[in-house]
């Protein structure tokens, strides 16, 4: 009944005040004209200093509208503040980046919408106080479905080029070991298109810019939110200061009162306008205030009729804003006394909460509370509103069926004309969904999605603040980083649903170890990180060692994946916090070099960081730019050793591979080769090498005919087991016009092992393209007769290691005559290197073996120094 005698009243003022105001609009119309005339002629004579501010389109808050005028929610508070400062603003049209650059060479004063990076305060002055907070949000063709950051994996993406949301989502996508395609846009609506016609699958921007570009193009929004951003108006670095502090100080101002022209812009670019009556009433208002000033300067008798229709006026608004408010808006409200107690409520409320007025009426405090001094806030919120006349913030509610929710809350007071309060008007907006988003967000954007544990963003944040915690000389700490031994195997092998269930269970363990989630993380794949705190340094060794060795054991404690039982092993490189305080990233690349040393030394085991392994690894990495350019200028040659019978006739030579580098000089084999195996340089060095035998087989054909020479070549396990590696042979035998009948390839026993039908046939392809075949550094490698019997190999070649010391160590001999035996049973001919004396080719010649190679009978030279 309360509820409907207000709703007649109010509705009886409305349409009271409506006539009066039409009455009125004629009369005052001449007035005003009048007013704004004088106030035109005041503005135009202060004029003053032009300001020069580039616009790019991001509609809503800055663009230019199809009549070409400049507007937006910056270029709305930019015009404001340039109202008061008595700027002369003359806008200029641009792309971002063009935007950017103008601004960078001070073409172009003021820039808006800039969002604060370091990279960025290099170049720009920004103002303090932000101009607006902004988020990003992605949004999708209507055909996609995207629910999550892992639906975006294998998408086009388009996104602002140079924006930061460039940079920021990269780097969360990267860390997820999720891989898109991105595609860069010069202007948000060329992406909002593309994303419309599927050129793209999503587009992401901002959420002001964003959701009105998604309803002109069509397209929908996502749950993927992401990186709150503070926005800006920038400037020249060290120019126009006073522009920007300018800005700082109206904004400031605006900010703290909720009744500013700061708040009214927002909502006239967010929500919407107000009603059309609550328009209606404050355009009246504000036109008999005006009135009411202009009638003071011009005439007497019109003060007394202005100041009647004013307070009238007033009088009115107040209680037609509190209808409108209650009865008209689409947000939950609620009305209460001067005295704390509830009046009314609006629809909207009954449908948020669940309660109805007649639970709620005269009742002193609504059921909502922040945290758990919920006696100590509503006191501390009342004492603010009272003295302040508002108050906001976000608060938990309670549902009338027991459900909890976040709100934004806003009290504000309302005044009569001697400045007491008369009501207080309650406003709150259902923020929950919008705050999981944003928890949702800051999750992905830290931890990693299977494991939980915190991902490389947020491990460096640990890692630095580990670093100031043990800045004493008493305790330090240490990165340990733990790869897990094949787990690409599993993953092959089993599936990666098997995969993930280890990684998770390994996670689960170290934790464990570790004692806390913040001290464990996971930067992708199979590597893990776990930060051991708080240790003394005196002891600091010994610590690390027996933790290395839990962290070991613990892996290589069987698993159950499933039902499978699966044992794992890992390698662990150990950083500790140098004396220094490196950056974080030091330590884990440190971290990185000692589990790299940790393999190389046979896995399962763990490596502590030294300066040596950083010597190693950056003599590698120079030797492999160098190796690459060396191919590039053609650096190599091949040098050749002659093979010869037991008479020292010449039967052919090996052909080997030679590197003067103009910086390094020599460098041999032994030093570059592992190092072209491991960078993916071995494919194509060993293309190189094949070429240049043939080359060199053809001229000694044309200068040597009837006397030919077969050239033996080394053919790498790698060369070898390229997909491509037969064809590329037949290519260069086509190319270069070489006799393959004269060309040998050496192959090593490891090359066997992996794929033995698959190396058979390759290995016949090549017999029947003319090739001999030879089996090298015999005895080293893999050796089955089963196997043996299977190759269509036409020598074996005994590895130099047993001639060494054929004459003094009986295992040599043994061995060196069970090969010879092998090759006589198998049909092949036996071949020695490593022959340095006459006295060891005198002893291979009693035992059956009567081809030779090495010292003595010529060392490796380039071809036109063979004396053969």
């Amino acid at each position: 009944m309360l509820n409907q005698n207000i709703s007649r009243a109010y509705s009886h003022r409305v349409t009271t005040m409506q006539r009066r105001v039409a009455y009125h609009n004629v009369m005052f119309r001449s007035i005003l004209g009048v007013v704004f005339f004088l106030l035109g002629v005041t503005t135009a004579s202060c004029w003053g200093k032009e300001v020069s501010v580039a616009i790019y389109n991001n509609p809503p808050k800055i663009f230019f509208d199809k009549n070409g005028v400049a507007t937006g929610i910056h270029v709305d508070l930019l015009r404001k503040i340039a109202e008061l400062e008595h700027w002369n603003l003359r806008f200029v049209t641009c792309q971002w980046q063009a935007c950017l650059h103008a601004v960078e060479t001070g073409e172009i004063d003021l820039l808006p919408d800039v969002a604060f990076t370091d990279e960025r305060s290099w170049k720009f002055d920004f103002h303090k106080v932000p101009a607006l907070i902004s988020w990003s949000i992605l949004y999708r063709n209507k055909h996609v479905s995207i629910n999550s950051i892992f639906d975006l994996k294998g998408k086009r993406i388009a996104l602002l080029s140079g924006s930061v949301q460039s940079d920021y989502v990269k780097e969360l996508l990267e860390n997820s070991d999720i891989r898109v395609e991105f595609v860069p846009v010069k202007d948000l609506d060329v992406g909002f298109q593309m994303a419309a016609e599927a050129k793209v699958d999503a587009v992401i921007a901002s959420q002001q810019a964003g959701d009105m570009l998604a309803e002109r193009h069509g397209i929908s929004d996502t749950p993927i939110i992401f990186q709150p951003v503070k926005l800006f108006f920038v400037t020249k670095k060290g120019r126009n200061a006073d522009l920007l502090a300018a800005i700082d100080s109206h904004l400031s101002t605006w900010q703290e009162d909720p009744q500013s022209i700061y708040f009214e812009i927002l909502q006239k670019w967010g929500r919407g306008s107000q009603s059309t009556l609550s328009k209606m009433v404050l355009a009246g208002l504000v036109a008999a205030i005006a009135l009411f000033l202009s009638a003071l300067t011009i005439a007497a008798y019109l003060r007394r009729q202005v100041d009647i229709r004013t307070r009238e006026l007033r009088n009115n608004a107040k209680s037609l804003r509190v209808a409108a408010t209650v009865f008209q808006s689409h947000e939950a409200m609620w009305v209460m006394g001067a005295d704390q107690r509830i009046l009314d409520i609006n629809r909207a409320f009954t449908l948020l909460t669940g309660y109805q007025l007649a639970e709620l009426i005269d009742k002193p405090m609504l059921p909502f509370c922040l945290g758990h001094d919920e006696n100590d806030f509503i006191g501390r919120m009342w004492h603010i509103v009272t003295e302040t006349g508002q108050w906001d913030g976000e608060v938990q509610i309670k549902k009338k069926n027991g459900e909890m929710y976040t709100a934004r809350l806003t009290m504000t007071a309302a005044y009569d004309d001697l400045g007491n309060i008369t009501h207080y008007v309650g406003t709150q907006t259902d923020i929950t969904v919008q705050k999981q988003l944003q928890a949702e967000a800051i999750r992905l954007a830290n931890y990693d999605s299977l494991t939980g544990l915190p991902n490389r963003r947020l491990l460096l944040e640990h890692i630095q603040s580990s670093i100031v915690t043990n800045t004493d000389n008493e305790t330090t700490f240490a990165l340990l980083v733990v790869d897990i031994d094949n787990f690409k195997d599993l993953n092959d092998s089993l599936g990666h649903d098997i995969g993930d269930q280890l990684l998770k269970q390994v996670a689960s363990r170290l934790i464990s170890l570790a004692e806390s989630l913040d001290n464990v993380a996971r930067l992708g794949s199979d590597e893990f990180i776990i930060l051991l705190q708080g240790i003394e340094r005196s002891n600091a060794d010994a610590v690390i060692k027996n933790f290395s060795q839990r962290v070991l054991d613990t892996v290589n404690t069987r698993f159950d994946l499933t039902g499978i039982s699966y044992h794992a092993t890992c390698c662990i490189g150990i950083s500790l916090m140098d004396e220094g305080g490196s950056p974080p990233q030091d330590m884990l690349r440190r971290g990185d070099l000692a589990m790299y040393q940790a393999k190389k030394n046979g896995r399962n085991t763990y490596c502590l960081f030294s300066a040596e392994i950083e010597n190693a690894m950056n003599f590698r990495t120079a030797l492999e730019f160098d190796l690459r350019k060396a191919l590039q200028l053609q650096e190599f040659s091949l040098h050749y050793q002659p093979q010869v019978d037991v008479k020292g006739k010449l039967l052919g030579v090996e052909a080997l591979l030679r590197w003067q580098s103009p910086e390094r000089g020599v460098v041999y084999p032994g030093i570059f080769i592992p190092v072209a195996e491991t960078s993916g340089l071995m494919f194509s060095l060993g293309q190189w090498v094949l070429r240049q035998a043939c080359k060199q087989s053809v001229q000694w054909q044309n200068e040597r005919p009837g006397r030919p020479i077969n050239i033996a070549i080394n053919v790498s396990a790698i060369q070898f087991r390229h997909p491509e590696f037969t064809e590329n042979v037949s290519m260069i035998i086509r190319e270069t016009g070489a006799n393959p009948e004269l060309l040998k390839l050496e192959l090593t026993e490891t090359m066997m092992v992996d794929d033995v039908q698959g190396t058979v046939q390759k290995m016949q392809a090549l017999k029947r393209l003319g090739f001999s075949l030879s089996l090298d550094d015999f005895g080293t490698g893999y050796s089955s007769l089963s196997l043996l019997k299977r190759l269509p190999i036409d020598q074996l070649k005994i590895d130099k290691s047993f001639i060494k010391d054929l004459l003094v160590d009986a295992s040599d001999v043994a061995i060196t005559k069970s090969i010879i035996a092998l090759g006589s049973a198998l049909n092949v001919e036996v071949i020695a290197e490593g022959v340095e004396t006459f006295e060891v080719r005198d002893f291979l010649s009693t035992v059956g073996c009567t081809q030779y190679q090495g010292y003595a009978f010529g060392r490796p030279a380039p071809a036109d120094q063979l004396q053969y």
